[in-house]
């Protein structure tokens, strides 16, 4: 009776939310999640940090100007007395400037930095991908648990029914208890798993809500009849090629490689000469405490060149050409193994799409089988030619049938946005598109 009333009040709360909240459909989840999502709103801030990298390896070669001023106190003695000494203040200030005007590993280093801003910019762009896959599972997870839960409550209905069938049949001598035994204890089972499924229904919309930045009203349900989308082309061979050109992560790891090229060259180069312009002007003064200096104070100015040569630094810098060397080989390694994952992944990717389209043909055809199978044995139950068992698990193979059919749908679309991602083609319009294959709100 409690677990009756539950599902009643549970019910009831969710009509009466559906009439004040309008659902929310995939698109709109999408432009919250990208607005509010923590995870890439932390990257869009390290993207815009790793851009700071240009201007840091730009300034070393550019001018550096600093101002040096100090204030000197002076006191003189003689050793044998420690008397008659002076004392004096030194006053002075000093402009220096300094002007890169050869210096090849610091250009090799500028080199580097912009391939690292680039590489955080495909940081970015993948987190978008990651993004939108994200929130198109968490918004599937939960209609699938939304699903869950109406079927297993269609159930529980129907065996309830099945149950007062089996007591009446019972009364009358037309059935034994067995029926009635068998059909209660389908409804306990029944009860425990909706306990369980309103629970992960929850947890789901928690997810979601994790993302979205805001409580999850109810969702636009995808259309039962809606065509789902096959890959196109539909060959694999095509989208491996794809893959290898414009996947995200290979182009990253492939921008990693350039960028320990041009970290091995600065090490390199560091063996090098560096030229700099070096200018300087500033003043001193020297006041005694017994009186004035007589000396005029002066203003010193002076620009030359100065010519920097690495002789010999304890074997750093030959110690740094060999380990960016050896981190240049691993990276053409990484290279290598996110290509050849990638390439897999596609594949795979492909597969389970074509298969999920198939699945999904095979599963709406057993439901209509498993409908049909219902009904026949309903009919034949109250005609006395099948017993109670047979309706119950004729009942049992539909809801299971119709729960993975619905999941089998959702699966197949997101594994085809999977594909796309790994192929470098996923875009906004995906998400569009999937959006239209639900079932708008009124």
């Amino acid at each position: 009776m409690c677990i009756r009333l539950l599902f009643t009040v549970t019910i009831s709360f969710c009509a009466a939310f559906a009439q004040a909240t309008p659902a929310l459909d995939l698109w709109q989840a999408w432009q919250l999640a990208q607005q509010r999502d923590p995870i890439y709103a932390a990257q869009q801030a390290s993207t815009q940090a790793n851009q700071e990298l240009i201007t840091q390896a730009r300034a070393q070669l550019l001018p550096a100007i600093d101002a040096v001023a100090s204030v000197q106190h002076n006191d003189s003695r003689r050793a044998s007395r420690l008397n008659r000494g002076s004392n004096s203040n030194l006053n002075q200030w000093q402009l220096r400037l300094s002007q890169p005007l050869l210096d090849l590993s610091a250009i090799a280093q500028f080199e580097r930095s912009r391939y690292l801003a680039a590489i955080a910019v495909f940081d970015l762009e993948n987190a978008k991908n990651e993004l939108a896959l994200r929130v198109t599972q968490a918004y599937f997870d939960v209609l699938a648990s939304q699903d869950t839960l109406k079927s297993l409550q269609a159930q529980h209905h129907a065996v309830e029914q099945q149950l007062l069938s089996a007591q009446h049949a019972f009364e009358l001598g037309g059935a034994t208890i067995t029926d009635t035994h068998e059909a209660q204890s389908r409804l306990d089972l029944l009860k425990a798993q909706l306990i369980t499924t309103q629970s992960q229904l929850q947890n789901k919309q928690h997810a979601l809500s994790r993302i979205v930045g805001e409580p999850v009203p109810l969702l636009a349900p995808l259309n039962p009849h809606a065509n789902l989308p096959a890959p196109e082309p539909a060959n694999p061979e095509a989208w491996t090629t794809q893959a290898s050109l414009s996947n995200l992560a290979v182009a990253k790891a492939n921008l990693a490689v350039q960028a320990q090229q041009y970290q091995l060259k600065a090490s390199q180069r560091e063996h090098a000469p560096t030229v700099s312009l070096q200018a300087r002007g500033g003043s001193q003064s020297n006041q005694g405490i017994y009186g004035p200096n007589t000396s005029p104070r002066s203003l010193d100015s002076s620009v030359g060149l100065e010519l920097s040569i690495p002789l010999y630094k304890g074997g750093a810098i030959s110690s740094r050409v060999r380990e960016h060397a050896s981190v240049l080989q691993q990276r053409y390694a990484e290279h290598e193994n996110i290509r050849r994952q990638t390439e897999e992944s596609t594949l795979n990717f492909f597969t389970n799409v074509t298969a999920g389209l198939l699945q999904v043909k095979a599963l709406e055809s057993a439901e209509q089988s498993s409908l049909a199978s219902v009904q026949a044995n309903q009919t034949a139950y109250e005609i006395g030619v099948r017993i109670n068992i047979d309706v119950l698990n004729a009942q049992q193979q539909l809801y299971e049938t119709q729960r993975a059919l619905a999941q089998a749908r959702y699966n197949t679309l997101i594994q085809g946005l999977q594909l796309k991602n790994a192929a470098g083609q996923l875009s906004e319009d995906d998400i569009a598109a999937i959006s239209r294959l639900l079932i708008p709100a009124p």
